[in-house]
Formats: structure tokens, sequence, C-alpha cells
């Protein structure tokens, strides 16, 4: 976590002789002009020692966000989010802004830290999970600037090498957030296994939320438990199937396009990962390059060659 301490100072007040304040030593029609003025020099003087910035495009937040000048400071999930931050860094932004990276620990969610100001911005998630977080928690400020990339759901499984070898009963271990609880049912009723009420792609927000008590038909009487994400690959020795997102995989030494039984597919794939802003940042200049960079044939380039099917750009002429 970024230590977001903003620096503090102190001023001591020496007051004339005989204990009289500075407006006191005034006419009286001249003590309300005084105070004016000497805020007037203590707050130039603020800003001419770097204790006070005007941000004009951060009006209203009170500090809680980084300077226009400052290091943009962005929480991002390992793999491949920071990964793909790191070579803007090295190769897109140089000499333009900088980034502060602060990559995402077990248990710490990426909007909080932003609502928190610890974070100015977030590069973890997608849509439909930013929408279901910002329900849960009553935020209404974190909006996408940049559509990135996909990280395909795949079903993986540490014996089965094929969807016609999953036994009647089979355990099949799903993510624990709402959004993706859906979508590997998704990819489930894709696959054959399942049916639900809506087809993939629907972005109601009742198709999204679904769950395993809303499958239609379960053929295969397969049961389901809802776990960590990080958990599931190495959970999978005791389960028929499990369900991973790309990122989660990657970390696990997993390479989706050649481990995956079934990998989810990216044309009109509605979970693409954004770059997610503060209403605050919304006009920031370091937001707004970021998000043109990282929708660009560069970042897109990049990501194919490092991560060639297992995540696929949504941008950039891919």
């Amino acid at each position: 976590m970024s230590d977001n301490s903003t620096p503090t100072s102190s001023t001591a007040t020496i007051p004339p002789e005989g204990g009289a304040s500075l407006t006191d030593l005034e006419p009286d029609g001249q003590k309300g002009r005084g105070r004016i003025v000497i805020a007037a020099v203590v707050a130039l003087a603020l800003v001419l020692g770097g204790l006070l910035i005007w941000r004009p495009w951060a009006s209203g937040d009170n500090g809680k966000y980084s300077a226009a000048d400052a290091p943009l400071r962005v929480f991002a999930s390992v793999t491949p989010h920071a990964d793909i931050l790191k070579y803007v860094q090295d190769n897109l932004a140089k000499g333009e802004f900088d980034l502060q990276v602060i990559e995402e620990t077990d248990g710490v969610n990426g909007n909080d830290v932003v609502e928190h100001g610890d974070a100015d911005v977030s590069y973890f998630q997608h849509v439909p999970y930013l929408n279901s977080d910002s329900k849960d928690k009553g935020y209404t400020d974190l909006k996408a600037a940049a559509t990135v990339h996909v990280e395909p759901y795949g079903i993986y499984s540490d014996e089965l090498t094929s969807l016609d070898q999953v036994p009647d009963g089979g355990l099949v271990l799903l993510s624990n957030n709402v959004s993706n609880v859906a979508r590997g049912l998704y990819l489930l009723q894709e696959a054959g296994l399942i049916t639900l009420p809506y087809k993939y792609g629907d972005t109601s927000s009742q198709a999204l939320t679904i769950t395993e008590n809303d499958i239609v038909d379960n053929p295969k009487n397969l049961t389901f438990r809802q776990v960590e994400p990080a958990q599931i690959p190495r959970s999978l020795p005791d389960a028929a199937l499990g369900l991973i997102n790309g990122n989660v995989a990657l970390e696990a030494g997993l390479t989706p396009s050649k481990d995956a039984l079934v990998l989810e597919k990216a044309a009109g794939n509605p979970y693409a990962n954004i770059l997610t802003v503060p209403d605050a940042l919304a006009d920031d200049p370091r937001v707004e390059r970021l998000s043109e960079i990282l929708e660009g044939p560069e970042v897109a380039a990049f990501i194919n060659q490092t991560y060639p099917g297992s995540v696929i750009p949504v941008a950039g002429g891919n």
C-alpha cells in the first residue's frame, strides 16, 4: 500500500510587543483588509514553498489525490497489469509523466484504495466488477477511462483432459465475487455443461449477477463451491474443474492458451479490463495521456508478444 501522507507544517505566530495582534495596531476600518492581506501573503508563501499546490483539474478533492506534476499512483494487479504499466513507464511515458505502480496483494481491493486516496487510479478490474463493487459500497465517482485488454476466463482441471471426462456430481470451483461467479457460469454454459436463463454477452444487471441457484439445467449434477480466486489453481487437485481468470492463471504458472480445456472468447466480451479513475481526476492530463497510451498500438503489440493468446488487447488496432 502506498503511503499517501501529506506534508505537514507548523507555524508560530509572533505578536507585537505588549501582546497586541497585528490587526489591533490598525485603524478599525483597516482591520478586515489587513486580515485579507495577511492571509494572501501566507497562502502565497505556502504555494512558493510547495506546501500548497494549485490543482484546477482536481478542485474539491481536498488534497486526496496527487498533483499533476507528481507521479501518477496506479493500483494494479501484478500480472499482466503491472507488467504493462512498467512497459509504459520505461518506453512510452518518458519525459511526459511518471508512474508509481502499487501492486495488488491478496485481500486488498483497488476501489477501496482509490476511494481512500492511497492511489490515484486503478487498473485491475472489468466494468461488471466495478459496477457490482460500487453498488455494494456506495461508490458513485469511479468511471472507466480506458478499455485495455481481456484476460480470457478458462475452465481448468488437474486431471481431466476433456470435458467428456467430467464425472457425474463433479465439484466445480468458482470465484467468490459476484461478477466472476456469473462469468464462470456463462463459460460452463458455452461448454455445454449447464443451461442458464441468459445468454453470454447479456449486460443487464440481472444477467451479470446470476449464481449457481439460477441454473436451469444441470445434466451432470455438478456441485459448486465459491473460493478466493487465487486459491482456485492450488485447489484443482480437489475438484473436477476450476474456473480461473487469465491473470490468476498466469500468476499460478499456467498458460491459458495451452492449459485451459475451454477458453473464453474475446469478441463481444463484456469483461475487458479497464483503467478506472475517480471523477476528481477525470481531466487530469496524466490520466488522459495514460489512457491514450494504454489503448494505443504499442501496448497492443506488447500484450500480443508477451502473452500470446492468454491476454488479448481490445484496442490499438488488434
